[in-house]
């Protein structure tokens, strides 16, 4: 499969061992650049990847759905005016739409050929049901070990851990749901809601990650806290967060002992 081919979404995976794990997973902390670069470059885009490694990320985190004949980066289901499925269009329909705003569409596979040697790999499956080819997609590139899969839906972690034991995995939380965070009029609950989970978050996250079978947490920075990172870290699990872009957060997260952070501008890092 070369770069401008699609990962087909009709494929199916055969299991097989994951080779060891890469050794830039042993970092103290790990630098993630959220969707590349996006605050410089648009978001899941082969610009934004390079822009991300030229800032000196250590994992590139992207978003992976299917749509009807490729895996493809995109974060949201609907795409163009018309709000039309991601699911039930074509590879070359989704392009043309997107190019109408000025961006590119990439496949897995063309991220995967851009990023392999170059940094880790971050691929947050945004739907369940495509497990079997991303893990086939990955393995096929020979990537498994550089690659963290995340989500906010546990069975797809537990999906991918029955396909390989060996493949790092992250449940992802909290959702979004309805992108209330955006609505002016609900940030006074949210507030609330998210102090809340801040607050039980030490008390909630070990479960989390099983009932997810997940090797890590990947967590908004506000529900993060000392205690937190202090618990997963005693079970054994790694802690992640997202997304940051303002030094002084990332530096408050940094003393918490996090494993990683996520940031749309991954050149805070370099001020850390």
């Amino acid at each position: 499969m070369t770069a401008t081919e699609p990962y087909l979404a009709g494929d199916t995976a055969v299991p097989l061992t994951t080779p060891a794990r890469s050794s830039p997973w042993q970092k103290p902390f790990l630098r993630i650049g959220h969707a590349g670069a996006s605050a410089y470059a648009p978001a899941n885009t082969l610009e934004s990847f390079e822009r991300a490694l030229e800032l000196g990320v250590d994992i590139v985190e992207f978003d992976v759905r299917r749509c009807r004949d490729a895996l493809v980066l995109l974060h949201d289901d609907r795409v163009g005016e018309d709000e039309r499925w991601v699911s039930e269009l074509a590879l070359d329909e989704i392009r043309a739409i997107k190019a109408r705003q000025g961006q590119r569409v990439a496949t897995l596979g063309e991220a995967v050929d851009l990023l392999k040697g170059r940094s880790l790999l971050n691929v947050d499956l945004k739907a369940g049901g495509i497990e079997v080819q991303v893990i086939d997609a990955l393995r096929r590139k020979g990537i498994l070990a550089d690659a963290m899969i995340s989500s906010l839906d546990p069975q797809a972690l537990r999906e991918v851990r029955r396909l390989d034991p060996a493949v790092t995995t992250a449940i992802s939380y909290p959702e979004d749901r309805g992108a209330a965070s955006t609505r002016p009029y609900l940030r006074p609950i949210v507030t609330v809601v998210l102090a809340l989970m801040r607050a039980t978050m030490p008390y909630r996250v070990i479960g989390l990650m099983a009932s997810a079978e997940a090797d890590a947490a990947m967590l908004y920075h506000k529900v993060a806290a000392r205690v937190t990172a202090e618990r997963v870290h005693a079970a054994g699990k790694r802690i992640f967060v997202w997304t940051v872009d303002d030094l002084t957060t990332l530096r408050r997260l940094h003393s918490y002992g996090v494993d990683g952070v996520a940031s749309n501008r991954p050149d805070i890092f370099a001020q850390m």
